[in-house]
């Protein structure tokens, strides 16, 4: 069987018109909220249907006079990560680094630097884990990946009840991969 031609060296290499499509999608198919404390910096509820940004993140990195829209990268991780957590079965762990490399896709398609973004996630991410206590936390946050990590800390900075801190029992078998 012929395809009739050879494809080109770089038809399976990432396109970044695929990628903007599927941003656009993803972005479309959930709201964003940036009223609240978000521990990890973003998260979705437990219905998938809404992606939480930590009220403090700002919405766009500028870099050599460009601006990046950083919530299109957060969300994009955050729907990747749920699908495979909640979907698929994955551990948090696991679907955590399938988003990444998602949002790695995505952030260098844009040409924006891994390293440039990386550094600004990660200072953000330090400042807002640095805070006492999330006094507003989403009422409807996913949890699992608290409980997958067993972060009993940032259950209690977000002044989570005592079941919720102690409902790892609960926690459903999960894909895990070593």
């Amino acid at each position: 069987m012929s395809w009739g031609k050879r494809p080109a060296v770089n038809a399976f290499g990432l396109n970044s018109h695929v990628l903007d499509e599927a941003a656009l999608a993803v972005l479309k198919s959930v709201r964003v909220n940036r009223t609240h404390d978000v521990p990890y910096v973003g998260s979705c509820n437990r219905k998938g249907d809404v992606v939480y940004i930590d009220y403090e993140l700002p919405a766009h990195l500028v870099y050599r006079g460009k601006r990046y829209d950083v919530d299109r990268y957060i969300v994009m991780h955050e729907v990747v990560e749920m699908l495979f957590e909640h979907t698929l079965k994955f551990s948090y762990r696991d679907a955590h680094q399938i988003a990444l490399r998602m949002e790695r896709a995505l952030v260098e398609s844009d040409g924006l630097s891994w390293a440039v973004y990386s550094r600004f996630c990660s200072q953000w991410a330090a400042k807002i884990g640095q805070r006492r206590e999330y006094p507003n936390p989403p009422r409807d946050i996913d949890l699992q990946p608290e409980l997958d990590c067993d972060d009993d800390a940032a259950l209690k900075r977000m002044g989570m009840p005592k079941e919720a801190r102690t409902a790892k029992s609960a926690v459903r078998r999960r894909r895990q991969r070593d």
